[in-house]
């Protein structure tokens, strides 16, 4: 069974260029170089579309910075979030 597709793309001269010394360099083929660019970016795209959906809750629970979200952490660690959830 085969796990890869064969796709075809147009990209921009300048990019193009730019990864064709990327591959020189890292001696890496193409594919190899646009899988993991590829994989990076919807990463980036799942981790934005978390932080938007949990911004909402977040605000609501109080944790606006990243002190908070410190705080945060450390009282599921010890066991305080469910005590005042109980409450």
């Amino acid at each position: 069974m085969r796990h890869t597709q064969a796709i075809s793309v147009t990209i921009p001269t300048e990019l193009a260029e730019e990864m064709n010394r990327l591959q020189k360099t890292k001696m890496k083929n193409y594919s190899s170089i646009v899988t993991e660019a590829l994989s990076e970016y919807l990463l980036r795209e799942e981790y934005g579309y978390w932080v938007e959906k949990m911004s909402d809750s977040a605000k609501k629970a109080g944790i606006l910075t990243a002190e908070d979200i410190d705080r945060a952490v450390h009282e599921v660690k010890r066991g305080e979030h469910n005590k005042k959830s109980r409450r």
